[in-house]
């Protein structure tokens, strides 16, 4: 499959992460392992806590249920990379470029994705205790039930993603976008807001329970429906039923 020259190579990729290299050639083991510059393969259920993965390619990459607690993979570009029910917790994955990927149920509690780049990524359930998400871009990616409690997340663009259910409470959101961002049921409690933009958004059962900042927040072209916390001097108009509403279960 490779030529000599790339055999040594990928050994001592393999060797450097701490496995042999006979298991990147085994085809049905749950463990072998692809992390290398510019591959991407399989590593299901992967011991990799602490690994040096910076500035790698590692696009259309398995890596379920992977240990990832405190790797680096800052400014690693991972592309459509599945991480269901990975251990990311400490993980560094600033300047990432992770688009399309899927952080669903991970682990990611205090992982940093300060000015990463993760458009239509998927955190559905993802635990993101103390995250930081500082100038990272989010932009139509699903956040549905995922806990950003403690989160730090100033200037971060959620526009376009679905938050419905999310949870971010206590979460520093100083100037961030969730403009045109559906957040049916999210919880804001106690968040700091300053400059936060809601524009053109459907706050439909959501939180502001002693959040702070509300009144430098944009709510331009933004509605309230009836079960929503929304401070009385917002000022908010009442959302109207949508033409073709369906009922859905956010159960």
């Amino acid at each position: 499959m490779f030529r000599t020259g790339h055999k040594i190579i990928f050994a001592t990729l393999l060797a450097a992460i701490g496995l042999p290299a006979g298991v990147g050639n085994t085809q049905d083991s749950s463990t072998r392992v692809a992390w290398a510059p510019s591959y991407g393969g399989s590593c299901e259920g992967c011991d990799l806590r602490g690994r040096n993965m910076s500035g790698w390619d590692i696009s259309n990459a398995n890596y379920p249920r992977a240990d990832l607690s405190g790797a680096l993979l800052r400014a690693t570009r991972g592309i459509d990379v599945d991480f269901t029910h990975a251990i990311a917790e400490f993980t560094d994955f600033r300047q990432a470029v992770l688009d399309g990927s899927s952080f669903i149920d991970a682990e990611l509690t205090e992982a940093r994705f300060d000015k990463s780049s993760l458009l239509n990524s998927d955190f559905s359930r993802a635990v993101m205790l103390d995250v930081k998400l500082r100038g990272a871009r989010l932009n139509g990616a699903t956040l549905r039930r995922a806990n950003l409690t403690d989160a730090y997340a100033q200037g971060a663009d959620f526009s376009g993603a679905n938050v419905s259910l999310a949870i971010f409470d206590n979460a520093q959101l100083k100037d961030a976008l969730f403009t045109n961002t559906t957040m049916t049921g999210a919880s804001f409690k106690r968040a700091r807001l300053d400059g936060a933009d809601f524009s053109n958004v459907r706050l439909m059962e959501v939180d502001f329970t002693g959040a702070t900042g509300l009144s430098e927040a944009n709510f331009e072209g933004a509605c309230a429906g009836p079960l929503s916390k929304v401070p009385a001097n917002l000022n908010l108009t009442a959302c109207v039923p949508l033409d073709g509403t369906l009922l859905v279960d956010l159960k």
